[in-house]
């Protein structure tokens, strides 16, 4: 395995013989470490897992299911765009919900959700793992990769957004698309399901709202600039006073065909992408040479996706109506088949996670 950086020739001796199943030699020689350092931190962590592994810390369940967790918001789920779909995503994992904002409150099994994560929070997770306490925690946010995924040795497993192509070989990390914001659809959203109109029927054969200034923005107007029956909203930044309220933006994306949809400061992926789906809407997505970023994360999927504006906007214009129209159809419905199947599979996640030894 990789060391801790700082590790001692005893510590990576301990550690080969936690790896070989000689818990009871690691644990020993963890202890010795401690009485010379009681503050090895990494010493500590190693002997608390060998405790864990003694102590036959597993959940005794049965295939796919899920013990009584607790949810916990670290954050303000009032103010949080992935509100509703994590609800969406998670339904069927907690019995219990609850805000805490201060990293004080544990549960024996939890799942905690949380952003912005540094240094600083590792604390609260390392007394909950300590504590022998069960964590799942969800990772929210952290679009440019700066994080502090440290504490995620704390957990039992993540479930995070934003696809990592370092993190995806990490079986302890499983990823969630970023869904639609809160109130833009679905349940407890702004709108229920309502019958979408066809590509013919909509007012907007394509339609972009937000701000123009992130990244390849400006291109992607540049080239839209030169498909007809197109519509824009231009704002100041995210969430300036100048946006469309949720509704707002819901009414125009029911009336609009394609909806292109750029990265934002750094990463491929944005809500738009789900709001354009789950209004049944074309969106259409960027690549970049060797990373096709919505493949990695959703599989194979029909969303139009192109190295260049220029590409897609000649796209758009050679689509006949019912060439539009059909992949109009297909894009909708794989989007209300694919959440449930992202649902099911986070939920097998976190009961595998919760049923495995930690």
């Amino acid at each position: 395995m990789l060391y801790p950086p700082s590790a001692s020739e005893d510590l990576k001796f301990a550690i080969r013989r936690f790896e070989s199943g000689l818990f009871e030699q690691a644990g020993a020689q963890l202890l010795a470490i401690l009485q010379k350092n009681p503050k090895d931190q990494d010493a500590l962590y190693f002997l608390r897992l060998v405790q864990r592994r003694l102590a036959g810390n597993s959940l005794q369940l049965a295939p796919g299911a899920l013990p009584p967790a607790a949810l916990i918001w670290q954050l303000d789920p009032a103010g949080a765009w992935e509100r509703d779909w994590l609800h969406e995503v998670l339904a069927g994992c907690f019995t219990t919900e609850a805000v805490d904002k201060t990293w004080s409150k544990m549960a024996p099994v939890m799942i905690v959700v949380d952003n912005r994560i540094v240094p600083e929070k590792a604390f609260y997770y390392r007394e909950a793992f300590e504590a022998g306490y069960r964590i799942i925690l969800v990772h929210l946010s952290d679009e440019a990769f700066i994080d502090d995924t440290g504490i995620y040795k704390y957990c039992d497993g993540v479930v995070r957004n934003y696809y990592s192509e370092i993190l995806a070989g990490d079986a302890r990390v499983h990823f969630i698309p970023l869904g639609c914001k809160a109130g833009f659809g679905g349940p407890g959203g702004a709108q229920k399901s309502a019958p979408q109109k066809s590509a013919g029927a909509r007012k907007y054969l394509w339609s972009f709202a937000g701000d123009a200034k992130k990244s390849t923005r400006a291109e992607m107007l540049k080239a839209m600039k030169g498909v007809a029956d197109g519509y824009t909203h231009l704002t100041e930044g995210f969430g300036s006073a100048d946006a469309l309220a949720t509704p707002a933006y819901r009414a125009l994306l029911d009336e609009s065909v394609f909806v292109p949809s750029p990265c934002g400061w750094s990463n491929l992926e944005s809500f738009r992408t789900y709001e354009a789906l789950e209004a049944g809407c074309i969106p259409i997505v960027e690549t970049r040479p060797g990373f096709d970023y919505y493949t990695a994360l959703l599989g194979a999927n029909p969303i139009p996706a192109f190295a260049s504006w220029d590409e897609a906007a000649a796209f758009m214009k050679k689509l006949s109506m019912e060439e539009t129209e059909a992949l109009r159809v297909r894009c909708a419905a794989w989007w209300q088949e694919r959440k449930p199947v992202i649902a099911r599979d986070t939920r097998a996640f976190i009961s595998g996670a919760f049923r495995g030894p930690f």
